[in-house]
């Protein structure tokens, strides 16, 4: 469950930073993508969700499996393993090394491709603020600013459970703390984000303020 909510958090950001970019682009007239591009962009978000799942899915072990792969090759550890309400056993193979590169390869275009937008939206706003009022050029950079913020935390915290993948793909020694550690920082991202928000966007933080006065 986690890997296509996962997934689904990047894509989202990676359509509001998408979005915001055409609207200056717009307003511009320069750098504005063909309908057919944007499109091609929808296509591909919903395919990295239903293919990663979908790949892990055709990879991953049932439970009758599950329990006979580790009885027979860790079986100090099934006392462990029955404690547990919910895990996923994994065998090393050639589609599941194929899998985590492939995931690794779609991390490094994506993060290209937000570098890209940054960058582009950056030198449009420049442009920008010399054909706009200064009341409308505030909330375009208003809402940057949120977008940023929001990428800012989810780098934060996103970075850490995707490198579960290198640890995996690696066999790291200690692959268990690590991971143990890549997933309790993840569970930080909801109340980190707020935080962020509060510290580092005037809008936000004066909402919440004026909520708690009322």
């Amino acid at each position: 469950m986690a890997m296509p909510l996962l997934i689904i958090q990047v894509d989202f950001l990676v359509l509001c930073f998408q979005s915001k970019h055409q609207t200056i682009a717009t307003l511009l007239h320069q750098h504005v993508a063909p309908k057919f591009s944007i499109y091609f962009g929808y296509f591909l978000c919903l395919a990295s969700i239903t293919g990663f799942t979908g790949g892990f899915y055709t990879i991953h072990l049932d439970k009758e499996e599950q329990w006979e792969f580790i009885t027979k090759n860790f079986p100090q550890y099934l006392p462990n393993f029955q404690t547990l309400t919910h895990f996923d056993v994994y065998i090393k193979s050639p589609s599941l090394s194929l899998q985590l590169k492939a995931i690794i390869g779609g991390g490094f275009i994506v993060l290209c491709f937000y570098l890209f937008l940054i960058i582009d939206i950056f030198r449009m706003m420049a442009e920008l603020r010399l054909k706009i009022s200064a009341h409308r050029y505030k909330r375009h950079w208003e809402a940057i600013q949120n977008l940023l913020v929001q990428l800012a935390m989810s780098s934060f915290c996103l970075i850490p459970p995707s490198s579960v993948v290198v640890i995996i793909f690696l066999e790291l020694e200690n692959a268990q703390l690590l991971t143990e550690l890549c997933i309790a920082w993840f569970a930080m991202h909801s109340s980190a984000n707020v935080l962020s928000l509060v510290i580092f966007f005037p809008p936000y933080r004066n909402f919440v303020i004026k909520q708690l006065l009322l």
